[in-house]
């Protein structure tokens, strides 16, 4: 291969002879060279790119694991006050004179394998991950146990607070027991009749109250018994209030523990203004003074 050089002031001209082969070596040097030269840059900037997410794999696995340490904590605290919630269901059904839980029902259910992870993880990590999501399983299955117990504790209470309320407790009218429950002689007759309810004598127009929440049921003349007002208050309970002077409440309407339902009177078969109180389940005639509680005890 020849290579001439000119040159235009002196008229010259040079002739170089190079042979083919080494123009060729020296180029694919020159490649070779900037092939390199591109590779050690692209090598350089890959590592440099590994360093840095590696560094910021460090920082987010020692923030992972901070965060697993502090959910730990906090799952630990809920389990503590699942169980001292327990605790409590356990006075709470002895109060509602509900049966305890067993612990073994308590537990049924509750079990199981957490998630599959298959992310580049360490195994401590790993492993801390999964035993957090079957602590987590079996705290949400205590949880919802739990929160069913207490719905059928707050069932179980508000029914009995509602049996309460409904039951005849206090003195419908104050005045002086006259006469008891049971057998004795009937004034008018003179014979031996059974008395299905107390007479407390009081002046007239005494206020009578309801000895308990119900619904009227009955409020008119009843023959002997004078103006009468009777009051269901569910559970097959009644009460009657007999030889009335005058009615407050008709029928149909509701009335609350203590409401003034009617006024003593002397209407009916009566010797003088009192009340003939009685208390019925199932129209069956019981003692009322079984169901008078004495002043001063709390019955709500």
């Amino acid at each position: 291969m020849d290579i001439i050089l000119i040159s235009s002031r002196e008229n010259k001209s040079i002739n170089i002879k190079v042979r083919l082969f080494l123009f060729v070596f020296a180029g694919l040097f020159i490649v070779l060279l900037i092939a390199t030269f591109i590779y050690n840059i692209v090598v350089f900037t890959d590592r440099q790119a590994d360093t840095k997410r590696l560094t910021q794999l460090s920082k987010e696995n020692r923030f992972v694991r901070q965060e697993i340490l502090r959910i730990e904590k906090n799952l630990t605290e809920i389990n503590d006050l699942i169980d001292s919630l327990k605790m409590y269901d356990e006075k709470l059904r002895s109060y509602a004179l509900l049966n305890p839980i067993d612990d073994e029902l308590r537990s049924m259910g509750i079990g199981g394998t957490g998630p599959r992870l298959n992310a580049d993880i360490p195994n401590d990590v790993l492993n801390n991950i999964t035993e957090l999501g079957q602590f987590l399983d079996q705290l949400l299955a205590r949880s919802r146990f739990q929160k069913s117990s207490f719905q059928q504790l707050t069932a179980k209470i508000e029914d009995q607070k509602y049996m309460r309320s409904r039951t005849p407790s206090i003195v419908p009218v104050q005045g002086w027991f006259m006469s008891g429950f049971g057998y004795r002689i009937d004034p008018f007759t003179g014979e031996v009749r059974m008395h299905e309810g107390i007479d407390i004598a009081a002046p007239l127009n005494t206020p009578i109250v309801a000895a308990a929440d119900g619904t009227v049921r009955f409020a008119d003349d009843n023959g002997g018994f004078g103006l009468t007002i009777e009051i269901d208050h569910g559970y097959g309970m009644k009460t009657r209030y007999c030889h009335c002077q005058r009615l407050v409440f008709e029928v149909d309407q509701t009335v609350k523990r203590g409401d003034i339902i009617a006024y003593v009177g002397n209407t009916g078969k009566s010797t003088g203004p009192h009340l003939h109180y009685e208390v019925r389940i199932i129209d069956q005639a019981v003692n009322p003074i079984n169901y008078i509680i004495p002043s001063g005890v709390v019955i709500d």
